[in-house]
């Protein structure tokens, strides 16, 4: 299961950095800061998941 909830979280982080891109690349920086702090929590709480097991 946790292997597979990683997979999944992964694909999420890539759709969020691809959004931020994007958002970046249309000079919508507010948006972009906004979803590059919601992929550090991501990825913070991933981490702390993996530390855990």
């Amino acid at each position: 299961m946790l292997i597979r909830k990683n997979e999944q979280n992964l694909r999420v982080l890539e759709m969020l950095r691809y959004q931020a891109n994007q958002y970046q690349a249309a000079g919508y920086g507010a948006k972009s800061q906004q979803l590059n702090a919601k992929i550090r929590r991501m990825m913070d709480e991933m981490n702390t998941e993996i530390v855990k097991n």
